[in-house]
């Protein structure tokens, strides 16, 4: 089960969003919390506290051009963020390793001065364990970005949620954007 996860994990972090950075640097830093450690990943800045298979947060910048995986979307410039939301959304309900999607909260958020959104889903893998997801995403420039922490519904998710918002106010972008 612990393999069929970690697959799950690679696939809805990469390759599910069509997430890929590509093999420029980050533009963006962040401040792990206390505890947390860094997963080793080439696309994505990860990190964990009690193992990738209970929590994670997870951060991830992505040229708007780029394709979605399965709804084959684009994002563009100057897009409100409930349209951008709007295709996220879409993009996860037509995940094949997402089963049982269920979309609690679509909201506005402003993420350290970027106009954005927040999503908040539950849904459960192949092997039937329930998961929770809150999701925040915004366009900035050429880049979409997104924030997000995963934890097993039960007991994990509730007990890291704060350290999540408070790791999130530790978010800040240090290159320039092209626009």
């Amino acid at each position: 089960m612990k393999k069929c996860f970690l697959l799950f994990l690679i696939v809805i972090a990469g390759c599910a969003h069509g997430m890929d950075t590509g093999a420029k640097p980050e533009t963006y830093a962040v401040n792990a919390p206390k505890g947390w450690r860094k997963i080793n990943t080439p696309k994505y800045y990860m990190i964990t506290k009690d193992g990738a298979f209970l929590q994670y947060a997870l951060i991830q910048e992505r040229p708007i051009d780029k394709p979605f995986l399965y709804t084959k979307k684009k994002l563009r410039p100057g897009m409100l963020p409930q349209e951008v939301a709007g295709i996220v959304v879409d993009e996860l309900s037509t995940d094949r390793t997402i089963i049982n999607f269920r979309l609690i909260e679509n909201t506005l958020a402003s993420i350290k001065g970027n106009q954005g959104f927040k999503l908040l889903f539950t849904y459960k893998d192949r092997d039937g364990s329930a998961f929770k997801t809150k999701y925040y995403g915004f366009v900035r420039g050429n880049l979409y970005y997104n924030l997000r922490y995963t934890a097993a519904r039960r007991h994990y998710f509730d007990k890291d949620e704060k350290t999540f918002d408070k790791f999130i106010q530790t978010f800040r972008i240090v290159t320039p954007q092209v626009f």
